[in-house]
């Protein structure tokens, strides 16, 4: 497969999986061989599927969507960003009820034109996470905060 067939696989990874819970067609983007390595990991097309109904069942009306993708013949890069409402508890943490955007970026890799692997997130926004649910005070805040405690 070609760079372009991987375009169009994560973009039906994010699409019909990630944010439809679509598995209907599963077996044309997983690889019968997939793995997951972020949350635990997991493995195959069941790992998957309960994996993301998991994460689903914290956040009502969870989005997913591409910002940016770097596709070779094996591997992407993709940046992507959530937008849900948080609803149920997490890390601890009670529903808040606020609405989130998160953004982060991960490896993906292909084999036989569909995804194998999925690595852990190289590059998360954690912070503007925990603002948005109002768990972590704004950015000024802290670095009002951090000045404060300088004196």
């Amino acid at each position: 497969m070609g760079i372009d067939e991987n375009k169009v696989i994560v973009q039906r990874y994010i699409d019909e999986l990630i944010t439809n819970l679509d598995y209907s067609r599963a077996d044309e983007i997983l690889h019968e061989d997939f793995t997951y390595s972020w949350g635990g990991g997991f493995k195959g097309v069941e790992g998957h599927k309960q994996h993301t109904a998991d994460i689903h069942s914290m956040f009502s009306n969870l989005q997913a969507r591409i910002l940016d993708m770097a596709v070779e013949e094996n591997k992407a890069v993709v940046l992507q960003e959530w937008t849900a409402i948080h609803d149920k508890e997490l890390n601890g943490i009670p529903a808040t009820n606020k609405s989130f955007s998160w953004r982060h970026a991960g490896v993906l890799e292909f084999k036989d034109g569909k995804i194998i692997r999925t690595t852990t997130h190289i590059v998360r926004d954690d912070l503007s996470f925990y603002q948005d649910l109002g768990v972590l005070p704004s950015t000024e805040e802290i670095i009002r905060n951090y000045n404060e405690s300088l004196k």
